[in-house]
């Protein structure tokens, strides 16, 4: 009986979706070495970034944002308003949605985060070299538009309207 090792193809460990999670493993991990001391996990610093990026937004919007789960997204946003990044805010309009929006701990949380990932940044593109991460980036960006298509513009499910005095 052959074995699926006989089959055609790159031995496992050489194959791209292989090395591509083990790299991206490695990443996440240097990443949250680096959160480390801050409270937060590299997934709440994002969500904490796009608030901070975006305004006012539900966890329905950060959801479709960031490609995971609700219940993910529940969970991230309960912990940063555990550590004060965070508050929940009634829609003016739609008072079932909950918005979130960040907190003055929670903008200077987010400054010492992106100073610490600009680190790791800067030390994997000094690991590729001159014009590798660019390059690095621009294939990655190939490979997830072809799969995912291209980013949509951000569009809040729930715009808030202002009420007008």
């Amino acid at each position: 009986m052959a074995s699926a090792k006989d089959s055609a193809g790159p031995a496992w460990q050489d194959g791209l979706p292989h090395v591509l999670w083990r790299t991206q493993q490695a990443v996440h991990g240097r990443l949250q070495d680096a959160l480390d001391g801050l409270g937060v996990t590299v997934t709440q610093l994002g969500l904490a970034v796009h608030l901070d990026e975006l305004g006012l937004m539900s966890a329905s919007d950060l959801s479709r944002l960031f490609h995971i789960t609700p219940q993910s997204v529940t969970t991230a946003l309960s912990q940063l308003e555990r550590v004060g990044w965070v508050r929940r805010l009634p829609h003016p309009v739609h008072k079932r949605v909950i918005l979130h929006e960040l907190t003055e701990a929670g903008l200077a949380g987010v400054t010492d985060g992106r100073a610490r990932v600009a680190a790791i940044d800067a030390a994997l593109a000094g690991i590729l070299g001159d014009g590798g991460k660019d390059e690095v980036v621009g294939r990655l960006r190939k490979l997830l538009f072809a799969l995912e298509g291209e980013d949509p513009a951000y569009a809040a499910m729930w715009p808030v309207v202002r009420a007008t005095p």
